[in-house]
């Protein structure tokens, strides 16, 4: 996975976002995808995977990465903390299938989800 590959899937994920609030943020969010080495505290000891940090939120410490392993590939966008003592992948609570469901459960979503809205 290279920067290339990563901007593409974010493109592709905001193709398939219907709510302008929603696009209008990401694009608001979007840094240019960097690459950060993260610790997975689910498997052997000193397991790391590369995630890609596509969002940034500087005033919750927040962002958005994209990850192929740990919880991908079915749940591949994850809120993290962009700096600090808990740069780990984390727990699975906090990643999600499709990019619009980790920025409608991060801390820079400040607008009520439709009804009937699940988080994918």
């Amino acid at each position: 996975m290279d920067r290339e590959a990563v901007t593409a899937l974010v493109e592709r994920e905001l193709a398939a976002i219907s709510d302008p609030t929603v696009r209008d943020l990401i694009q608001w969010l979007r840094v240019d995808p960097s690459p950060v080495v993260r610790d997975w505290d689910y498997g052997a000891p000193g397991e790391r995977y590369v995630c890609w940090t596509v969002l940034e939120h500087r005033p919750s410490n927040t962002g958005v990465a994209y990850c192929a392993a740990g919880f991908g590939p079915a749940h591949p966008w994850g809120l993290v903390f962009l700096s600090g003592p808990h740069m780990n992948i984390g727990m699975d609570s906090g990643w999600f299938a499709t990019l619009e469901g980790a920025v409608r459960e991060g801390l820079a979503w400040d607008c009520t989800n439709p009804p009937g809205y699940e988080v994918a």
